[in-house]
Formats: C-alpha cells, structure tokens, sequence
C-alpha cells in the first residue's frame, strides 16, 4: 500500500534524476536481500557501518537516497517508494499501466486493441500492460486501470445474476 510518506520520497527521487538502471539495480538488490533490509533498518547497527555497506552495494547516484531512508528510518517502505516512483515516470512518459487477468491468454492482436483502447479512453500514448492468468474467473478477463475495474469475467457475471436474484 502506497502511503503519503513513500509519495514523498518518490518524488524526491525523481527530482533527484538519478539514473532508472541505477534504480532498478536497487530495487532488484533490495527485493532479494531481506537480510540486508533488515540490516539497514536495525537501529543497533552503528550508522557508519550502514553507509559503508551502502557505498559497497548501491550505485554511487543512488547510494545518498538509500541512506536517507536509513537514517529515518524507512528501509521497510522501499517497496512502496520504488512503486510510487514508476507511477510517476510512467505519468511523466504519458503512460499508463493496466492489468489483465484472464482464464485464456489473449493472443497478440487482442492484447493490442486492449491496448489501443485503454490508450484511447485515458488519453495515454501507451499503456503496460500486466497480464496475470486467473483460472477462478471460470472465463472472461478483468482489465484493471488505475482504480477502475472492468470485469467480464464468468465470475463477476455470475456474481452480479446472483445479487439480482437475491433482490426479488
């Protein structure tokens, strides 16, 4: 969950115009060393020895940012930093980001006039698309954009016949 705090620090990061490979690396290393977040984040490890192991991993135009987050304390937030951070470089890129989940893979040409029209409806010059298959929507597909949600699924078809029939 994206909290006003890791908003914040996002956009600090994105003014900070440090390198996306750099990022990337850092949120790669991050998400693969829960010893190392840990690490950071304990308030028994003498800040020197967090900056030394800092400078030793990250890359140097990222290595600052990290021990900002050390020295208040908000390694546990990374994942939602690095989050907010590509919402707001795909916002400055005008793209948008979607995810399909389906029951059967939609081959190529469908995954392009998805594109195409989610695209068209906000206004975007793309869109990255997230696809996630979903055996329990029986059929169909839900496309989540931002917090809107449009599901032609089996399940949401038989879930909405369900309350319909509950009302009368």
């Amino acid at each position: 969950m994206m909290t006003l705090k890791a908003a914040t620090y996002a956009k600090v990061l994105f003014s900070l115009g440090v390198e996306e490979e750099s990022i990337r690396k850092a949120k790669q290393i991050l998400e693969e060393n829960s010893e190392l977040v840990r690490a950071l984040e304990n308030p028994t490890v003498k800040k020197q020895e967090k900056e030394t192991v800092i400078n030793d991993i990250f890359d140097k135009s990222i290595r600052s940012f990290i021990k900002v987050l050390c020295n208040h304390q908000y390694m546990e937030g990374f994942e939602s930093i690095f989050e907010a951070y590509e919402a707001i470089v795909s916002d400055s890129k005008n793209i948008i980001k979607a995810k399909l989940s389906y029951v059967t893979r939609p081959d190529e040409t469908e995954l392009e006039q998805i594109k195409v029209m989610v695209c068209s409806k906000y206004k975007k010059a793309g869109v990255i698309l997230e696809l996630e298959e979903d055996t329990s929507l029986i059929g169909g597909y839900i496309l989540t954009v931002g917090d809107m949600e449009y599901d032609r699924s089996m399940k949401g078809i038989l879930s909405e016949l369900q309350k319909t029939l509950v009302r009368r």
